[in-house]
């Protein structure tokens, strides 16, 4: 929550709200917690559902600013190839394009070395990634 813009009061408010039964998986915790910040806040709760921290990944012959990703990740957000994403890495940010890839596990994210070094990342940190519509 905090990674998509909620404050810390308003992350506790909804943690505190949400009471996940046992065997909960994490996409449906993840519509509960949408749910509740739409109670908060409905732009948060957009860029809730539309962020996800994903591992960066190294692939040398990918071209600046542009990243692939699996291609059921592309569909569960309703994106295009071509489209927009905004990565993030502690205090730095870039703008990309995604690209399906079946090579790539959902939680990945295939980055060229230039867009690694860019954002201060090396391969294997987990980068938070907001689809753009």
């Amino acid at each position: 929550m905090r990674k998509a813009g909620a404050s810390d009061e308003t992350a506790r408010k909804v943690a505190e709200r949400i009471q996940p039964p046992e065997g909960t998986t994490t996409d449906e915790l993840r519509k509960m917690v949408s749910q509740e910040l739409k109670r908060e806040n409905e732009a948060l709760s957009g860029a809730y559902a539309s962020t996800r921290r994903l591992r960066a990944r190294a692939a040398s012959d990918l071209a600046e600013g542009v990243v692939l990703l699996h291609e059921e990740l592309l569909k569960k957000h309703g994106l295009q190839s071509g489209q927009l994403a905004h990565v993030v890495h502690m205090d730095r940010m870039a703008d990309v394009h995604v690209k399906p890839a079946e090579s790539a596990k959902p939680a990945e994210i295939w980055m060229s070395k230039s867009d690694l070094d860019r954002l201060g990342a090396s391969e294997g940190s987990r980068v938070n990634v907001r689809f753009k519509a």
